[in-house]
């Protein structure tokens, strides 16, 4: 990344970073939304999704206990 650039995002608050963040990954998201998944990959989502629901005993994580495990703020 420039190193310009770089400087300038520096003197952004954190909170402002933050948000900055946000909606870059808006962006990002919303390009890959329109974007097809491949074959290949739509069967192995398939073949997971079908793995996680013939074993009910599986474990299963509420979104807080995985962002508490990777010390992620929600």
């Amino acid at each position: 990344m420039n190193a310009m650039l770089m400087k300038e995002l520096s003197k952004l608050s954190i909170e402002e970073r933050r948000a900055l963040i946000d909606d870059l990954w808006d962006s990002i998201d919303s390009e890959l939304a329109a974007v097809p998944v491949s074959e290949e990959v739509g069967a192995l989502l398939d073949r997971r999704a079908a793995a996680l629901a013939s074993d009910p005993n599986q474990r299963k994580f509420k979104l807080q206990e995985i962002a508490e495990r990777h010390n992620v703020k929600l």
